[in-house]
């Protein structure tokens, strides 16, 4: 019998893991990006740059800007500029947001904490130091790809009679 690990197995997991956290963000009926900016707003205090948002979170910014103005419209969250900026937005929790936020998302947090404290302290680290070097090793082969993929599009382009 073969008992090595594939990255099906890993990928298998990793859906695992998601479905999980899209339960969470359902249950709060919100979509899973809406829910983590909800999350991370309040937990940053209530109001947090829209930068921040874009920079930390794999999510494009168009999805991001969405799930703000689906937070906008449930009357949870204002979009303003950033103090002295005519540029830069920042998301401000409104008190019906903070509710909302203290009521469904924070709870999900604690479950989060809770399940992660499960794990001794030196596995908290090591997972978290495997899981950043995969992700890097991963994102290195995926810039790799693209640029083979790249190559042998403009390869196709240059050989193409119209």
């Amino acid at each position: 019998m073969n008992s090595a690990v594939t990255p099906v197995d890993f990928d298998r997991l990793l859906n695992g893991l998601d479905h999980i956290y899209s339960e969470f963000s359902r249950a709060c009926g919100l979509s899973d990006c809406a829910y983590w900016m909800l999350v991370d707003t309040s937990t940053a205090g209530g109001s947090i740059a829209v930068s921040r948002l874009t920079s930390e979170w794999f999510y494009s910014k168009q999805t991001i800007n969405s799930a703000i103005k689906t937070l906008t419209a449930r009357g949870f969250a204002t979009l303003e500029f950033a103090e002295g900026s005519r540029k830069n937005k920042v998301v401000r929790l409104t008190e019906a947001g903070m509710r909302f936020a203290e009521q469904y998302a924070l709870p999900a947090q604690e479950a989060e904490q809770q399940a992660f404290e499960v794990l001794e302290p030196w596995e908290q680290r090591e997972i978290m130091r495997l899981i950043e070097k995969f992700s890097h090793a991963l994102g290195d082969e995926c810039d790799v790809f693209k640029q083979h993929i790249a190559a042998e599009n403009q390869g196709e382009d240059e050989s193409c009679d119209y």
